[in-house]
């Protein structure tokens, strides 16, 4: 609350030009696709450069070298571009870091609200190589299939060739046909946030491999420091920030109506709930958090907006005995879902030992965010005091400004989800670092189910969410450590089956979900790195 308070007052001070350099520098640094635009006109390149993030390089030439052969042309019929433009659209895959070329209308580059915007592209056609194009699903079912084939590239991370053409005609806004069940996720941050460990992307991957179509819009961009380049590659998956998306065009694409699940109650999301539910879709709200603590819900949580939500709903679901409680209080019946764990991540046999973990008879870890008001620096820092021999493993984005911690704590940083039971299953303790409060009381912390299937006991403080839980020790966090230290080793494959998303979203299906969906494919998870280049090599 103090930091909000602060900036607000602090805002009015700071000149426009400044802020506007910090939005610039924003933008970039949240831009997730590299694009190299292939200029004909010189003297078009210094618009781009000053005006696009600085993961887009201008090139005055085409690659050299020949072109490969497993080349697959989509083009638009009703826009044809002739021969000439196709061959140089091959060319441009002579380029090995160039995962699609595109021939594409866009009014060019230009800056929103003193921000850097990546210009909108109506493709009329797209090269890739066939492996690439595979990897995506194919090409996507519909009459106008480009939009949705170049928002699957840029998902993916591929690289992509730009030779722009003015604008004109060709449609910008995906048309392709959804087939399977939908379901929309008005999540809080994108799939790729810490690690991929969040509630909103677990069950998207789930329900993703149980056959249906989703769509996760987010409210905001990454909040992690460190760039994971986590790529979440499905051809029933989309992904958008909220002021792209539009439910009305979505809602036209589905071949029936689905279910849109609202996870943060900010005002962009609930409207976009909203919408949906007025198209026939069946809206509901998953309660994750208190969202009033300012901690959490910020400057953009407002009660009444939730007590809408809440009176709107048609099914109430919560991921805490608290959370479920407070929906009581408010009027309305909600079932408790609490976090669970990603079987085909965690059942694994043991993976090899990663280098950057500390030697020690005994391993006390930790994973997950390292910010909020709610983590213990005072206990975690009574922790490794009171066992100087144990090596105390922290995973996280170590982004805060923390207190020093004694030689026996290690930052090992953000990893993704994919490696930690490299880490977890190493473990000899789980621990959960947090203060107890109400906030707390109202959080199912994903990591202990982690944990638990990790075979690692788990010891935390006084939580009301975790009582009852086998394997967790609640108390006092060191005397709870000691006694989870001399434990047996938790039975980590019964808690895969019975905490794990698969049985979360399957006990749902009866109440929430319909009971037909498919069995498909896990979703391919990548990972593709974002180039930001420097200034003198944008030009090329």
């Amino acid at each position: 609350m103090v930091i909000l308070a602060t900036k607000r007052l602090l805002r009015p001070l700071i000149p426009d030009r400044v802020m506007a350099r910090y939005r610039l520098h924003q933008h970039s640094r949240h831009a997730r696709v590299n694009v190299d635009v292939f200029l004909e006109d010189p003297r078009l390149a210094k618009r781009w450069l000053a005006v696009t993030p600085d993961t887009y390089r201008v090139r005055l030439t085409l690659p050299a070298g020949a072109t490969p052969d497993d080349v697959e042309l989509v083009e638009d019929p009703e826009r044809p571009v002739g021969t000439e433009l196709r061959a140089r659209v091959r060319a441009l895959l002579a380029d090995p870091e160039i995962g699609a070329a595109v021939v594409g209308e866009t009014p060019g580059p230009r800056l929103i609200d003193r921000r850097r915007a990546e210009p909108v592209v109506g493709p009329r056609l797209i090269a890739m190589r066939s492996s690439d194009l595979a990897e995506l699903g194919g090409v996507p079912v519909g009459s106008s299939p480009l939009p949705g084939l170049l928002a699957r590239i840029r998902d993916a991370g591929h690289r992509i060739g730009l030779l722009p053409l003015p604008p004109g005609t060709a449609p910008t806004r995906r048309s392709d046909e959804i087939a399977t069940e939908p379901v929309v996720i008005l999540a809080a941050v994108p799939m790729h946030d810490i690690g991929g460990g969040a509630r909103s992307t677990q069950l998207a991957l789930e329900l993703l491999r149980q056959g249906y179509h989703v769509t996760l819009v987010s409210l905001y961009d990454a909040q992690e420091t460190v760039d994971l380049g986590l790529r979440y590659i499905h051809p029933n998956l989309e992904q958008y920030r909220v002021g792209d998306f539009d439910p009305a065009a979505h809602h036209d694409r589905a071949a029936r109506s689905g279910l849109v699940l609202v996870e943060a109650p900010a005002a962009p999301l609930i409207g976009h709930g909203f919408a949906l539910q007025d198209l026939g879709w069946e809206l509901v709200y998953d309660l994750i958090d208190d969202w009033s603590d300012p901690s959490l819900g910020g400057d953009w949580f407002r009660p009444d907006l939730e007590n809408q939500l809440v009176e709107s709903a048609g099914r109430l679901i919560a991921s805490a005995p608290d959370l479920v409680e407070r929906l009581r209080r408010m009027g309305r019946h909600a079932i408790l879902v609490p976090n669970a764990v990603n079987a085909e991540i965690f059942g694994v046999e043991l993976p090899p030992r990663p280098h950057d973990l500390p030697e020690a008879e005994t391993i006390i870890g930790y994973h997950g965010s390292l910010y909020g008001d709610w983590f213990d620096w005072v206990a975690l820092r009574e922790v490794a005091l009171a066992f100087p021999d144990a090596a105390v493993v922290i995973i996280g984005d170590d982004k805060a400004p923390r207190p020093e911690m004694p030689p026996n704590v290690h930052f090992l940083g953000l990893k993704p989800q994919s490696e930690l039971p490299a880490y977890l299953q190493r473990f000899d303790v789980g621990i959960i670092p947090f203060k107890v409060n109400e906030t707390t009381h109202a959080i199912s912390p994903l990591k202990v189910y982690e944990y638990l299937a990790s075979g690692v006991p788990v010891a935390a403080p006084p939580l009301r969410s975790l009582e009852g839980l086998d394997g967790v020790v609640c108390g006092e966090l060191i005397v709870a450590l000691d006694t989870a230290r001399r434990m047996k080793l938790v039975n980590g494959e019964r808690l895969l089956l019975a905490d794990s998303w698969e049985a979360r979203v399957r006990e749902l299906m009866p109440n929430i979900f319909s009971p037909n969906a498919r069995s498909t494919t896990s979703t391919t998870v990548k990972r593709r790195y974002v180039a930001h280049h420097p200034p003198r090599t944008r030009l090329c």
